[in-house]
């Protein structure tokens, strides 16, 4: 369960008669409120021209906040540091926003290409690329790695496993796997890659040119979006509608910020056309 639903809960239990306006229940907690009413918890009552939510069995509610939120409805002085610690003290392992640490995708076709610790260790990225097609690496406060050259950070997986197709020049890639973590965008953004170039490929749509936006504030003069001229050819024949249709909101977000060029670029290119572009698109 989410932090809004222990709060939601807590709410309805130092509430009591008073209950909670269901103007104010968070839409997360609309199926919790279907439950409590389904187990005779709570119910519903009108108050004013509107209407509440109040607590109706002290014992059914009760045994269904025990059943959730074993640990009780308080929020806990410790810190969900990982999923586990989620489990244990919010009966939710996504309470952890961020995690002991995180798994990272890469590859590389150049010999020699080589990501190397602060204690010493190296991974030959290359190497296990050319065997076994791919390297991973951990990223976590107590193991941080080096590296120098042109970094791509690659949107999805089958972009990612052919990205030498389109990006040659590259020396690493970067599996993003959709946005960017922020744990990546901090690795990124650290004195580690401070002598790295970085090229965004992800598709072209509003989420895509957002997720180029953070990189760029983050690592700015260092980063660029790939936007080769055949974008503009393809858009026509293979683009999406949906799109830009299931994105409006972050459509109009970069119509309103200080883009980069390549973002205004494409959203020419959206007005004129009307539709996005998938990455594999590239591939064909």
């Amino acid at each position: 369960m989410s932090q809004a639903q222990r709060r939601f809960l807590r709410a309805l239990r130092d509430g009591l008669d008073r209950g909670v306006p269901t103007s104010a229940i968070p839409a997360s907690c609309t199926g919790i409120v279907a439950a409590l009413e389904t187990c005779g918890a709570v119910e519903r009552r009108r108050a004013g021209r509107g209407e509440v939510v109040r607590v109706r069995s002290v014992e059914a509610f009760g045994l269904f906040v025990s059943d959730r939120f074993p640990l009780g409805l308080e929020e806990p002085i410790e810190t969900a540091e990982d999923r586990v610690a989620g489990v244990r003290l919010f009966g939710d392992a996504k309470a952890a926003v961020r995690g002991r640490c995180e798994g990272v995708f890469l590859r590389s076709i150049k010999p020699g290409i080589v990501l190397e610790s602060e204690s010493g260790h190296s991974v030959p990225v290359a190497e296990w690329t050319s065997i076994a097609g791919a390297a991973a690496i951990t990223l976590e406060e107590s193991r941080r790695w080096r590296f120098s050259g042109t970094i791509a950070i690659v949107e999805n997986a089958e972009p990612f496993w052919q990205f030498e197709r389109e990006l040659p020049h590259v020396d690493l890639a970067i599996y993003a796997a959709g946005r960017l973590s922020e744990r990546v965008l901090d690795w990124l953004a650290s004195e580690e890659l401070a002598g790295c170039r970085l090229v965004h490929w992800g598709d072209y749509d509003p989420v895509a040119c957002m997720e180029y936006v953070r990189l760029s504030n983050r690592c700015p003069e260092r980063a660029t979006m790939h936007v080769p001229d055949r974008v503009a050819e393809l858009l026509p024949v293979y683009g999406k509608s949906s799109l830009l249709a299931d994105q409006i909101d972050t459509l109009t977000s970069l119509r309103h910020i200080a883009a980069p060029p390549e973002v205004v670029q494409l959203l020419a290119l959206f007005d004129q056309h009307r539709r996005g572009l998938e990455q594999e698109a590239l591939l064909l």
